[in-house]
């Protein structure tokens, strides 16, 4: 893949705040079309990759290219080619809807007509024909983001920086903010950056994560594939008709590893390193012995699972 084909390419970018390291030699690559989230807990350098890569701030050392530009060089250049959403977006709330529209667009230099043209063209996608006159003081938080990420979008950009982009918005807002995220993206073929602590957001709008904490990315991948790091953690749970004591006794006399045993549902969970090989043998060995088995399922792991892990061993000193 050549660099053309990225949105986003960073070497070693580092941002250093006197003895505090905000960002840690972070190397990224982000392809051009895909949705990708930096995910991680609040303080772990998500808002000040963010800023590093529009342009806003400069780094320590290190490099980041945004849409084939220098971040120092140009970045006057990428702000006019990207759009920034940041965790308190700006929206003036004495102006209407149609009236902060106008005024973002004039500063991003959209000329009339094609103003005119996005305008309606933002309000259709987000549902605002009817707030058009209204002032954005006035509307719920979930409109108010609505607004705010139509603001951000005024000036057609390639690519979209959304700084917690559902934070503090109530269940449904937050689902009708991440819907129009996905829509827009499947649509626009644009390029969007997200930075989350939310893991449930990030798992069903990213195309790709970085897990990301005290400034370092700790792994990179598809949801699936970072899934696939924990193997070795999938587990057969078995529930049977009636709980014996002699079960867990077999269990262990043929080595299996119980992790965890609950006596009152009638359930044991027992750790496998290959689900598929190794269950079907061990259910014939149980049916052999006459333990009546009610139900068998896999219990395989999640990306909030790896996510805690992962930060719970680099803030333990785990990871290099």
């Amino acid at each position: 893949m050549s660099s053309s084909d990225f949105a986003v390419e960073t070497n070693r970018l580092t941002k250093d705040y006197g003895s505090l390291r905000a960002v840690n030699e972070i190397d990224l690559s982000i392809e051009k079309s895909e949705i990708f989230g930096l995910l991680g807990p609040n303080g772990a350098g998500k808002t000040t990759t963010i800023r590093l890569l529009s342009g806003m701030l400069t780094p320590t050392f290190g490099k980041a290219k945004v849409l084939g530009m220098d971040s120092v060089e140009k970045s006057l250049q990428i702000r006019e080619k990207t759009g920034l959403l940041t965790e308190t977006p700006s929206i003036y709330d004495r102006l209407t809807v149609r009236e902060n529209l106008t005024f973002f667009g004039r500063i991003y230099g959209v000329k009339t007509d094609s103003l005119r043209k996005n305008i309606d063209k933002l309000l259709d996608i987000f549902d605002l024909e009817e707030k058009i006159d209204t002032k954005a003081g006035t509307l719920s938080k979930g409109m108010r983001q609505k607004v705010a990420i139509a603001r951000t979008l005024i000036h057609d950009p390639e690519l979209i920086f959304l700084d917690e982009p559902t934070a503090s918005l109530a269940p449904e807002s937050a689902k009708v903010v991440r819907d129009l995220i996905l829509n827009l993206a499947k649509e626009s073929k644009k390029t969007f950056f997200i930075a989350t602590h939310n893991l449930y957001e990030a798992e069903i709008l990213c195309d790709r994560v970085a897990i990301i904490n005290r400034g370092k990315i700790l792994a990179v991948g598809k949801p699936k594939e970072l899934k696939e790091m924990m193997k070795g953690e999938t587990y057969t749970i078995i529930k049977f008709q009636e709980w014996n004591k002699e079960i867990e006794n077999f269990l262990e006399a043929h080595n299996y590893k119980i992790s965890n045993l609950a006596k009152e549902e009638r359930k044991i969970h027992i750790k496998l390193k290959d689900i598929e090989k190794e269950t079907p043998a061990l259910i014939k060995k149980l049916i052999e012995n006459n333990y009546n088995i009610v139900e068998v399922f896999h219990e395989r792991p999640s990306l909030e699972k790896i996510y805690l892990e992962l930060i719970e061993k680099e803030s333990n000193g785990g990871l290099n």
